[in-house]
């Protein structure tokens, strides 16, 4: 293993782990519909918002949205894979969007713990999976990282003086 490779590696495994998350929820989401869809249909007729004899049209509604999950998985596992593609070539753009996708990630799965309708379990999974991502940035901040991924003096050229 290089020296690159080891310096990177806590950070392709953070991110693999991130997405077996991602994909164990999307099971036990599936394995887990109804009981997801009663939950959610339940707490929404509590709230009043639905109408009492509407819930077969809600549940419809929402069975239809379980579906969004599958394929915000396969997006976030394709640009997952080419971060790790990127990660060796030390590109300043990547080290940026690697702490975009650890701060916008955790901030929108803290959003969604808050204001989604789901069982415990569902929000307990998503707290960890932020904190997959939260523990990105400590990782990033290293110095071993930051000169993996800082402006080689050629490319900070813009003419040449000879």
């Amino acid at each position: 293993m290089t020296t690159v490779e080891r310096t990177l590696r806590p950070i392709v495994v953070l991110l693999y782990i991130n997405v077996g998350i991602s994909v164990l929820l999307t099971v036990l989401t599936f394995v887990f519909k109804s009981s997801v869809l009663d939950y959610q249909i339940q707490h929404m007729v509590e709230a009043g918002k639905v109408v009492p004899g509407r819930e077969a049209a809600t549940r419809g509604v929402l069975e239809g949205t379980l579906w969004i999950r599958p394929l915000s998985i396969l997006v976030v596992s394709v640009v997952y894979v080419r971060f790790v593609e990127r990660l060796k070539l030390g590109l300043r753009r990547t080290y940026y969007r690697l702490l975009a996708v650890a701060i916008i990630g955790a901030g929108s799965l803290s959003y969604m713990i808050v204001i989604s309708q789901f069982p415990v379990w569902y929000r307990v999974i998503q707290g960890v999976q932020g904190l997959v991502l939260l523990s990105l940035l400590p990782i990033l901040a290293t110095k071993d990282i930051r000169n993996h991924f800082a402006p080689q003096p050629e490319a900070m050229k813009i003419w040449d003086d000879a």
